[in-house]
C-alpha cells in the first residue's frame, strides 16, 4: 500500500470512547481548529488584481441601502454636508454643494449602487483630497458647469465653465514649470493626477482625441515618476481613475490599453473563487460547451463576466452588495484582459471578444451625459457581428446568438432602417430557433450566457417586443399576399 502523503503541519488528535482528553491533547485540539478556521478565512479573502500584494476590505452591509427606521423625529441639519471642512483661500462653502451634483451622477454611472455599497461624499478618501487643492476645485467646478449644468444653447462653454478651465489651466502649468525647476511635490500629488483625469475627460467629451491622448500621456508619466501604478495611494482611489482614465480612452480610439501590457494577470479573477453559485440548466450544456472551445484566456473572461452578472443580480435583490472597491477590482480585470487580447485570424473568437466588451459597457465606464460614448468599439462590434452572420461556418450556439442580437439592438445608437436589415432578420431569426414565443423565455435564455436584470430588462423586453411584432406583421403580410 502506498504511502499517503499529508499536509505539511496537520496534527490528528484522536480521540476514544474510553477515556477523556487530558489538557495537553485539548489545547491541541483547540489550537488545530483554530488554525483550520483562520486558514478557511484567510483563503476566502479577495485579493487586488491590480496589485495582488493587497487584499481587499470585505464590504459591510450597507446601512445607506436600507436605513433603520426610527419613531422619533430627526433634529433638523445644521450647516451643509461641507460645514466642518477646510477649503483652500478662495473658495466658499456654497460653492462646493455644486459639486455634489457632480458626484450624484455615481448613481447611475460610475457605481451603480443597486448593488454598491453606497458612501456619503465627504467619507469617500479621494474628496477631502480633491477639495483641499484650489487647482483641483477648480477642474471639478468646471466639470459640474460644462458636463452636469451643460453648456450654453450655441455649444459654447458657460462663462462659469471657461472660467473654471483657465483657472485650472492657470494653477496647472504653474506646477509644472515648478517641477521643471526641481520642485517635484507639486506635481506629484494625488489631487494633480485628479486634475489631469479630468482635462483628459473633459477633452475625450469634447471630441478633441488628439488633446485626450496628451493628457493621459502626461498623466502615465507621472504615474511612472512615482513608482508606476501600484505605488499610488489606494486611499484616495487614485489607483482606479488612473485605470479608467487609460480605458476610457483606449475604449474611445479602440487601441489596447497603456497599462498592463506585459504584467497581467490572465486567470480567473472571479469565477473560480466560488462567490455565487448559479443554475441555468436549461441550456448549460449547450453554453459550456462551447465556452470550453474558446481560447483560454477569452473562455476566463467569459466566465467572470458571467459570474460578476450572477453577482449583481443576488446584490440588486438581497442586502449583499459590493463595495465600490471590489467593483471596480472585478471590472478592471475584465476590461484589461479583453482589450489586451485580439482574434483577428478568429471571426467568432472576436465577435464574443467585442460582445464582452460591448456589453461590460453597459455596466461600466458608463457617462450618463453623453448618448454614445464608445461609437468605435460599437461599429466594430457592429460590423465583425454582420461578418459572422454571414459566415457558414458559424458554429455559435443558438441562445448566444440571441445574446448577442439582442445585445447589438440594446447599444445600437441607430436603429434599423427597415424590417428586412441584416440585423432584424438575424434577430428574428435567433427568436424562431431558440423557440422563445414570450419575454420570460427569452429572459431565461439570456440569463443563461449572461444579463444584469436592473440594467437590461426595461430595454431588452422593447427590443424582444418590438421583434416579434415585426415577425408578426410579417406573417400577416405573408398570409394576405397567399390568400389574394
Amino acid at each position: 500500500m502506498a504511502n499517503t502523503q499529508y499536509t505539511a503541519g496537520f496534527e490528528f488528535i484522536v480521540r476514544t470512547s474510553d477515556r477523556r482528553l487530558d489538557e495537553d491533547d485539548r489545547r491541541a485540539a483547540v489550537s488545530h481548529a483554530s488554525r483550520a478556521r483562520w486558514k478557511q478565512r484567510k483563503d476566502r479573502q479577495m485579493h487586488s488584481w491590480i496589485d495582488p500584494a493587497r487584499v481587499l476590505k470585505q464590504p459591510k452591509t450597507s446601512e445607506a441601502s436600507n436605513p433603520p427606521t426610527s419613531a422619533l423625529p430627526s433634529p433638523r441639519r445644521v450647516g451643509g454636508d461641507f460645514s466642518a471642512t477646510q477649503l483652500p483661500s478662495g473658495i466658499e462653502p456654497a460653492m462646493l454643494q455644486d459639486l455634489v451634483k457632480l458626484i450624484d451622477i455615481d448613481k447611475v454611472g460610475i457605481y451603480p449602487y443597486e448593488i454598491c455599497l453606497r458612501v456619503h461624499p465627504v467619507q469617500r478618501g479621494w474628496f477631502p483630497c480633491m477639495i483641499s487643492d484650489l487647482c483641483c476645485v477648480h477642474s471639478m467646478m468646471f466639470s459640474v458647469h460644462a458636463f452636469v449644468n451643460n453648456a450654453t444653447c450655441s455649444g459654447q462653454l458657460s462663462r462659469l465653465a471657461a472660467f473654471h478651465y483657465d483657472q485650472t489651466l492657470q494653477l496647472l502649468q504653474a506646477r509644472i514649470n515648478a517641477f521643471e525647476h526641481g520642485l517635484r511635490d507639486a506635481i506629484f500629488g494625488d489631487s494633480t493626477l485628479m486634475v489631469i483625469i479630468t482635462l483628459a475627460m473633459a477633452a475625450q467629451l469634447a471630441g478633441d482625441s488628439v488633446a485626450a491622448q496628451n493628457h493621459v500621456d502626461g498623466l502615465l508619466k507621472i504615474v511612472t515618476l512615482r513608482g508606476g501604478l501600484r505605488s499610488l495611494n489606494t486611499h484616495t482611489n487614485v489607483q482606479v481613475k488612473v485605470c479608467r482614465a487609460d480605458l476610457d480612452l483606449a475604449l474611445r480610439l479602440s487601441i489596447p490599453p497603456r497599462l498592463f501590457r506585459d504584467d497581467i494577470v490572465w486567470d480567473c479573477f472571479i469565477a473560480d473563487r466560488g462567490l455565487i453559485r448559479c443554475s441555468h440548466e436549461l441550456h448549460e450544456p449547450r453554453i459550456s460547451g462551447f465556452v470550453d472551445t474558446l481560447d483560454s484566456k477569452l473562455r476566463d473572461c467569459w466566465k467572470d463576466v458571467h459570474a460578476f452578472s450572477c453577482l449583481s443580480n443576488l446584490a440588486y435583490q438581497t442586502t449583499h452588495k459590493l463595495s465600490p472597491e471590489t467593483y471596480n477590482e472585478m471590472m478592471i480585470s475584465i476590461f484589461y484582459r479583453l482589450t489586451h487580447l485580439d482574434f483577428e485570424d478568429d471571426l467568432s473568437h472576436e465577435v464574443i471578444r467585442l460582445a464582452l466588451l460591448t456589453y461590460c459597457s453597459t455596466l461600466f465606464l458608463t457617462r450618463v451625459y453623453l448618448d454614445q460614448p464608445y461609437e468605435r468599439l460599437f461599429d466594430l462590434f457592429s460590423s465583425t457581428l454582420s461578418k459572422l452572420c454571414q459566415s457558414p461556418c458559424s458554429v455559435v450556439p443558438e441562445p448566444i446568438m440571441l445574446w448577442l442580437m439582442i445585445l447589438h439592438h440594446l447599444v445600437a445608437y441607430k436603429e434599423a432602417s427597415s424590417s428586412d436589415a441584416w440585423e432584424n432578420v438575424r434577430l428574428n431569426k435567433a427568436i424562431a430557433l431558440t423557440g422563445t414565443d414570450t419575454w420570460s423565455q427569452a429572459h431565461q435564455d439570456l440569463r443563461s450566457v449572461m444579463w444584469v436584470d436592473f440594467v437590461h430588462d426595461v430595454p431588452g423586453r422593447k427590443v424582444f417586443d418590438a421583434a416579434r411584432k415585426r415577425a408578426g406583421n410579417l406573417e400577416a403580410n405573408d398570409v394576405e399576399c397567399a390568400s389574394g
